[in-house]
């Protein structure tokens, strides 16, 4: 009887667990020039793109679903075989993609409340983006014509455009402190204000959100990055072979300058010959330099260690375990530390290199 009873109550459990519905969404999928093509779908966690559901279009059709989480998780469509994909936000909704796959920009979301306020934020930033395109015409047409004239001019259009759009964006973010969109807009470009100036317009947001979240976990790691703030150590290996540790290198120089570049990056090319010239003018006053290589691949970096014939220590970090730590989006980057470690400067570029030495090894 008793284990009658027990059977009962499995199967009674069985049946419970078997009926237990998971809420979830559809993403519906309605290209053309798009049959037999795969597309997934991925929801971003940690800002990294997971897929989640996939289908094979057929007849121009293809459903998707996605269970329901946090209504600020972005989501994205990406095609087998394509480049990028095309991000939306959902609100936990039934979501439709229609358009031509021939022509992914024109492409219509139709989705939730969310993704409509990101869309009328982006159609508004699309006048200056088209106007900013023009200008590339314009200056195509007046560098093959050799017109330096007409290029300077076109230079100057484009910087008040461009200051312009920044202008609208900083605006749209501080009118909207309660929206998450406003936070998602600031995520994206983060990396493009200077620190006091992002935490500041982090904390007058009204709401909380994931990408808030994500805005105080930059701003604290920013921090540890500050001009006053100590080294952040790390073993590389030259490329004679041998480890470099970061922390036995300051200590034997007045100054060390800690120089993220790559081979491929032609703005670090262009300054390698200023920070060469910087080396040999106050080496012997007690200025080093440590070569931060960011390239995967290590013949490219050898052959352009030897092509700029630079002198000083050359790593590589090949794992982007340093350029993580040194939150390395940009190259050229530069960091030049004291005796003690502590950074006194960074981002040093041109003249301003040599200026900065001469004022502190005088």
């Amino acid at each position: 009887m008793k284990k009658y009873l027990l059977f009962l109550f499995a199967l009674a459990f069985g049946l419970c667990a078997c009926n237990e519905k998971t809420e979830s969404f559809k993403v519906n999928v309605s290209l053309t020039n798009g049959n037999e093509k795969t597309v997934y779908l991925q929801k971003y966690v940690n800002n990294e793109p997971i897929t989640i559901d996939s289908a094979v279009i057929k007849n121009d059709l293809a459903v998707l679903t996605a269970p329901v989480d946090n209504p600020q998780i972005l989501y994205a469509l990406r095609i087998k075989g394509r480049r990028g994909s095309m991000p939306f936000f959902a609100d936990n909704k039934d979501v439709t993609f229609v358009g031509d796959l021939n022509n992914p920009e024109a492409v219509e979301i139709m989705a939730s409340e969310t993704q409509a306020e990101l869309n009328a934020y982006e159609e508004q930033l699309k006048t200056f983006d088209l106007q900013i395109r023009d200008l590339y015409t314009l200056m195509n047409e007046a560098i093959d014509n050799n017109d330096s004239i007409r290029l300077d001019s076109i230079n100057e259009v484009g910087t008040a455009l461009m200051e312009q759009q920044d202008n609208f964006r900083d605006e749209y973010i501080k009118a909207h402190p309660d929206s998450f969109v406003a936070h998602y807009i600031l995520d994206g470009v983060k990396q493009d204000y200077p620190v006091d100036q992002l935490k500041e317009m982090v904390d007058a947001f009204t709401t909380e959100s994931i990408y808030r979240d994500h805005l105080n976990e930059y701003i604290a790691d920013q921090m540890r990055l500050e001009i006053g703030q100590p080294f952040i150590d790390f073993t590389l290996m030259t490329k004679d072979g041998t480890e470099l540790v970061l922390s036995e290198i300051i200590p034997q120089n007045k100054l060390t300058l800690v120089d993220f570049w790559a081979s491929w990056c032609g703005p670090c090319r262009h300054e390698n010959p200023v920070v060469k010239a910087a080396y040999e003018q106050f080496h012997e006053l007690g200025f080093d330099v440590v070569g931060v290589s960011v390239d995967q691949d290590k013949a490219a970096w050898l052959k352009a260690v030897e092509d700029d014939q630079l002198p000083w220590t050359q790593v590589r970090d090949s794992e982007n375990k340093a350029s993580e730590d040194y939150m390395i989006y940009y190259i050229p980057s530069n960091f030049l530390f004291d005796q003690n470690g502590t950074m006194v400067a960074k981002g040093l570029r041109g003249e301003e290199l040599a200026a900065k030495l001469a004022e502190l090894l005088k």
